[in-house]
């Protein structure tokens, strides 16, 4: 299938297999680099939890098991309806996040949190303004996202070993081969803060954690290459609180 035939949706699709069975879990480097993150803003005793962008549902049965009320939507029903059969107990849905959130999904949620989401997606607006709207008295809303500085941009291991950083500042499409193939789009970080600020949000913490070893390992058991490649960070993280 060509790559302008696709849509979003479809492309998810199309990769619900391979990526269900990539992403999650204790090994996921990204999960453990965002983990130590996200415990910083959930509740200390339960509370009611949104993952937006749910996925195959693997993160809503990890907080669900930890105690917190859990929903979760996607766009991708393929994702969803494997979520659904690995976890019935729980509140999962399909929709399109790209409008909004809805009728089906009001909270209010003491956290939303969207994992691997936002960059994926062509439009934010509709569903940061659906977040704000629907966090509780104090709520935060927690996401990660692919580095916009860094990641897609090459290493270069020649003479002393850097990423090669070109057109951050502008705005693009890409094709990502990943998973069978999906878009991604590139926006530098300013633009997700005025996305935020926007919405009704402020950004209230920022992360950029040290890139893994993609099997775990002690860290004096890291290669030169791994301890090298961690001082780049290809993903980040933050919290928004709603504005007033």
């Amino acid at each position: 299938m060509e790559r302008d035939t696709v849509d979003d949706i479809e492309a998810w699709d199309n990769a619900a297999s391979i990526y269900a069975a990539m992403i999650g879990g204790a090994n996921d480097s990204f999960w453990r680099r965002f983990e130590p993150f996200l415990r910083q803003w959930l509740p200390d005793s339960g509370g009611s939890v949104l993952d937006l962008g749910c996925g195959h549902g693997w993160l809503a049965a990890d907080l669900a098991s930890k105690g917190f009320e859990v929903e979760g939507v996607d766009g991708s029903q393929e994702l969803v309806e494997r979520a659904r059969r690995d976890f019935p107990d729980l509140r999962l849905g399909v929709r399109d996040l790209v409008e909004g959130l809805g009728t089906d999904w009001v909270g209010p949620y003491d956290v939303v949190v969207s994992h691997m989401v936002l960059m994926d997606l062509p439009r934010i607006d509709r569903v940061l303004a659906d977040v704000t709207e629907r966090l509780a008295l104090g709520g935060t809303f927690v996401a990660t996202m692919l580095h916009p500085a860094f990641f897609n941009q090459a290493p270069i291991y020649e003479g002393d070993r850097h990423r090669r950083v070109t057109g951050y500042l502008r705005e693009e499409e890409w094709w990502i081969e990943s998973f069978g193939g999906h878009r991604h789009y590139h926006r530098p970080f300013a633009w997700y803060v005025r996305a935020l600020r926007a919405a009704g949000m402020a950004l209230v913490d920022l992360d950029e954690p040290r890139t893994l070893p993609v099997v775990p390992k002690p860290e004096y058991e890291w290669s030169a290459d791994e301890e090298w490649f961690s001082t780049i960070p290809t993903m980040l993280s933050f919290a928004a609180k709603r504005c007033g």
